[in-house]
């Protein structure tokens, strides 16, 4: 059996592979647009919703209470705490401190990045907003704001930050000093993730692709000191808004695609999978793609060459070796639900 927890606009579900069983609702009314498991303690879960600050489960992701934000709307902020509620990334850092814990680093709306040495307790800001080329920053659909999007480890500890849109920001360990973007590096990160058997490897799934010809999926081999980007096969869907990489190899990719944001978005769209080889080839056999949200990605930590794919449609597997995917839900009950974040959590 394998658990998931599958975010919704509209809640937080779990969802055990194998048990015939539906979906239970663990979190309804919540948002969650990012989920992260604790590599000491990995039934400790944290959980960034848009509008209501950061969550905590000690138990798989079955109960979940508040951590580093006040949850009285009246209450002036207090040190320690997250200020902003629109908590839009959560990631736990792979290298432990002296101390044995593993920080855990939150990003925000507006973009702030927040560091926690003792599980959530309490939180440090490390702003963002004096970087050179924040006067560039700005999301589409609010323009006059911008957020983090993702965060990602190094090998070394050194953390990456996606400004969602405008930069590719490289910090040290501490995360309290960084770098600039570089020049050439992405611009509209979706997706940036790094593997344990690729040190100083980076990979981002990118929607600069709509406006540079070829930049929809960019690699770094240097821990982001210059990036290189591949976007063959990708021509007719340019926009990335999905990756995931299988856990046994650093080289075996699967990327969701769109046409663009509106055909990614909204359910009169479509969206198709793809795989990484010589170039990006179609590898959607099962999966419905037409009247399909852009899917969130996940792959098995537990079971290299094993992925899942979360849509408004259901939720999908494919095997490794498998010729489809299939999916693991019944259809009804799923139109209508936007998928945000999927986590597929250690066996």
């Amino acid at each position: 059996m394998t658990k998931l927890l599958m975010g919704f606009r509209s809640g937080l579900f779990g969802y055990d592979s194998g048990t015939g069983a539906a979906p239970r609702m663990l979190f309804p009314g919540i948002q969650p647009l990012s989920l992260a498991v604790d590599p000491a303690e990995p039934a400790r879960i944290y959980c960034a919703s848009y509008d209501r600050g950061l969550w905590r489960s000690e138990d798989a992701g079955e109960t979940w209470l508040p951590a580093g934000t006040p949850q009285d709307y009246f209450s002036a902020p207090t040190p320690g705490t997250i200020e902003p509620r629109e908590t839009t990334f959560v990631s736990v850092s792979t290298q432990p401190e002296a101390d044995g814990r593993h920080a855990v680093w939150v990003g925000t709306e507006p973009s702030r990045l927040y560091r926690s040495g003792d599980h959530g307790e309490t939180f440090e800001c490390v702003s963002l907003l004096d970087l050179p080329s924040r006067g560039g920053w700005a999301f589409p659909p609010r323009p006059r704001t911008h957020h983090v999007q993702s965060i990602a480890h190094g090998a070394d500890g050194r953390i990456h930050v996606a400004i969602e849109a405008g930069a590719m920001l490289r910090g040290s360990r501490d995360g309290r000093t960084f770098e600039d973007r570089v020049p050439g590096s992405p611009i509209d990160t979706h997706v940036l993730m790094t593997h344990p058997l690729a040190p100083g490897r980076l990979y981002a799934a990118l929607g600069d692709g709509l406006f540079t010809r070829g930049h929809s999926f960019a690699e770094s081999r240097d821990d982001g000191g210059s990036w290189q980007y591949f976007g063959g096969g990708l021509e007719a869907v340019p926009y990335l808004y999905g990756l995931a990489i299988n856990a046994g190899d650093p080289d075996d990719m699967l990327v969701a695609a769109s046409r663009g944001p509106q055909s990614a978005h909204s359910t009169g769209g479509s969206s198709i999978l793809c795989r990484k080889g010589d170039g990006w080839m179609e590898d959607a056999e099962g999966f419905p793609s037409e009247h399909s949200l852009i899917p969130v990605l996940a792959a098995d930590p537990s079971r290299p060459g094993r992925w899942f794919a979360l849509s408004n449609l259901g939720l999908f597997a494919r095997e490794r070796g498998a010729a489809a995917w299939v999916r693991l839900t019944t259809r009804g009950g799923w139109r209508g639900l936007h998928p945000t974040t999927l986590a597929v959590l250690p066996g």
